[in-house]
């Protein structure tokens, strides 16, 4: 502790003027004759004790006050151990305008008091300071240096942001503008709710240079109901279809909720209203059952009411619904009808046979799913342009003949990175194991079948190598463990190898029951499956095949279009969907004649409303890298907080309460003992 007046400690003599008035002001006894000596000497102790008291009490009452009124002169505080040079300031204010601020606090709205501290925080430095404002939308321009009437300006403009960023990002940027000044005191002063989602503290690059200063901004209450996410049990999507939504609803609150309405709008048509019931701080999973009713872009919409942060009440997703999906077979001789009997028996198909002899090379990017039928080579020009169909988002299925050409096969393999054949058993075996978990399966059994469940047998196969540099996913087994279908994902496309031949001598597979649904949800799942949703601030693309020069891609919503940039990359165009879209909801993309569904959703980061307490972000501000401090200014004002920090923490006020309290108690004494 230091003294801002020291010299003042000087007239602690003055303690020595209550001294001596004890010292020569005792009271003189006279002395009586009494016949009954024994009782008057009780009541002389009695008296004398009774005044010994008296005047030791009063006398370190007086002692106290004289002293505390000396330290009250002098000022004595605790130094800060902030240091500035008293040059120009340049001062750095994050003002925390996501939507979780639309809380309530003791002051209204959360960033109604955070606009106001700013505000305040502006006046109580110089005019000659500069101040860079940042909020969450990283505007244009947010980062020149403003003067205080333009900085105030500024701030009164700052209104709820969809945008959701994370405090290191924010204090890198700010940090970035500091630096550039030539100013050497340079400050961060961050406003916030800080939520423990967003505020990653521990993850700031630290820079001892620059003092930041956190200023929590506290809600009254912290509930919140919101829906979270969306997914489907089955990834492709029929007209007619019955359809299982999975929905994730979270309650961030301390309250059980139960029968709260949740509603489903396909299309802007209420489907499927229902209820849910959800613990304190848990989340529910519910399934919402309805039918597909209608062909093309599907827009859902997931409804809830909460307050009073609202703006993830609602949860965007679509969908398409596909008209019909285009399958070709490419075959040596139209002699192996049972791929065609699979999909000319659904009008979903649209099924066309090619020998390989008279391909139509600048038609296959148009089909869904090509199938090589049991080809005994494949030619180094149909192996090339097969390589682009997949890499541009198609699926290939390959049925080896009874027979093949090990060279041509292993070298359209090893374009993909794929295993190549070794060699040929001849060993019969059955297959064993099924893996349910995949796509071509999950929607066929229900539940896992039965151990001794009747699968195909093998007579003959091709074994394949182990190296592999692309992702496999063995999809049916034999006893041996060798895979006998396997799936591969070749950049945006499929390739399903089936390593035997659907010929009679190499088994019976195509006479089992498991064949059909093997082929037909190939080409389910050969149809562009566009995420059901995107998430608004995150940088995601789309990829679509190559769209010609004069084709323009729009994003679209009534009384809404946006030009969205492109970047065009061989034979496809890159799309970043979420540039320049700044509202939730249901768009629709365009290109030329083509249209796609694209949903928008605010970041769920914002809507877990958990927070840091004081105590937390104190021991977080003490343990940073930087050199951080918590300002706490509910009482007292932002300017005086903050010179408490910069100059020290002063106790005059306390000495003089001090000083006054005793003199209180002197007079108190006095009148007591009279």
């Amino acid at each position: 502790m230091k003294f801002v007046y020291p010299e003042f400690l000087f007239a602690l003599f003055a303690v020595a003027i209550p001294i001596i008035i004890h010292l020569f002001n005792f009271r003189k006894y006279k002395k009586i004759y009494f016949s009954n000596v024994s009782f008057l000497h009780e009541v002389k102790k009695e008296s004398q004790s009774k005044s010994k008291l008296k005047h030791l009490l009063i006398l370190c009452s007086r002692i106290l006050a004289v002293a505390f009124m000396v330290f009250a002169f002098a000022q004595p505080f605790i130094p800060s151990t902030i240091k500035s040079n008293g040059n120009t300031n340049t001062v750095g204010i994050y003002i925390d305008n996501s939507y979780s601020m639309e809380s309530t606090g003791e002051y209204g709205s959360l960033l109604t008091e955070a606009k106001t501290k700013a505000i305040e925080l502006v006046k109580s430095y110089g005019k000659t300071d500069k101040f860079v404002i940042c909020e969450n939308s990283f505007s244009a321009g947010s980062q020149r240096k403003l003067t205080s009437e333009e900085a105030i300006s500024k701030i009164e403009q700052i209104e709820i942001s969809t945008e959701t960023r994370f405090l290191s990002e924010v204090y890198s940027r700010i940090n970035e503008t500091l630096n550039g000044t030539e100013s050497e005191n340079n400050s961060i002063h961050i406003l916030s709710d800080f939520q423990k989602t967003t505020s990653d503290i521990e993850k700031i690059n630290s820079d001892t240079s620059i003092q930041t200063y956190f200023f929590l901004i506290q809600s009254e209450a912290r509930n919140n109901l919101y829906v979270d996410s969306c997914w489907f049990e089955n990834p492709t999507h029929l007209f007619l279809q019955q359809e299982n939504l999975f929905v994730r609803i979270k309650n961030n609150s301390n309250q059980d909720l139960e029968n709260i309405p949740v509603k489903l709008f396909i299309n802007d048509k209420l489907v499927a209203p229902s209820n849910f019931s959800v613990k304190a701080n848990d989340h529910v999973e519910i399934t919402i059952h309805y039918k597909n009713q209608e062909k093309g872009i599907q827009n859902g919409k997931i409804e809830l009411q909460d307050s009073p942060v609202t703006l993830d009440d609602i949860f965007y997703f679509s969908y398409s619904i596909t008209g019909y999906l285009k399958v070709l077979e490419i075959t040596e001789k139209d002699t192996f009808p049972q791929i065609r009997a699979i999909y000319n028996t659904d009008s979903i198909f649209q099924f066309s046979t090619s020998l390989v002899d008279q391909i139509d090379y600048s038609s296959l990017s148009n089909y869904n799913l090509i199938v090589l039928n049991q080809l005994k080579q494949i030619s180094s020009g149909l192996a090339s342009t097969l390589k682009n169909f997949i890499e541009n988002g198609g699926t290939l299925t390959i049925i080896p003949a009874y027979e093949v050409d090990f060279v041509s096969y292993n070298s359209f393999f090893s374009q993909l990175s794929m295993c190549q054949f070794t060699g040929i058993d001849t060993n019969k075996i059955k297959i064993s194991e099924i893996n349910y978990k995949h796509p071509l399966y999950s929607s066929v059994f229900e539940g896992k079948p039965k151990e001794d469940i009747n699968l195909p047998t093998i007579n003959t196969y091709y074994t394949s190598s182990n190296s592999i540099s692309t992702y496999k996913n063995p999809v049916l087994s034999l006893k041996n463990s060798n895979s006998i279908l396997t799936d591969y994902k070749i950049k945006n496309g499929t390739v399903y190898v089936l390593s035997t031949s659907l010929d009679e001598k190499a088994g019976n597979f195509t006479k089992h029951a498991l064949f059909v649904p093997t082929f037909f949800n190939m080409a389910l799942l050969s149809q562009t499956i566009n995420p059901l949703f995107y998430t608004i601030g995150k940088q995601e693309v789309l990829s679509l095949k190559s769209v010609g020069n004069d084709g323009t891609i729009k994003i679209t919503k009534p009384n809404f279009e946006f030009i969205p940039q492109t970047k065009k990359d061989l034979d496809k165009t890159i799309v970043f969907v979420t540039q320049g879209i700044t509202l939730a909801g249901n768009y629709i993309l365009s290109e030329n004649t083509i249209q796609s569904g694209l949903s928008y959703n605010y970041n769920r980061l914002e809507s877990d409303l958990t927070v840091f307490s004081n105590e937390e972000l104190s021991d977080l501000a003490k343990n940073s890298g930087f050199n951080a401090h918590l300002v706490e200014s509910h009482e007292n004002s932002i300017n005086h907080a903050l010179e408490e920090l910069k100059n020290g923490k002063r106790f005059w006020k306390i000495c003089i309460i001090l000083a006054l309290f005793f003199l209180a108690v002197e007079i108190a004494l006095i009148k007591h003992f009279k």
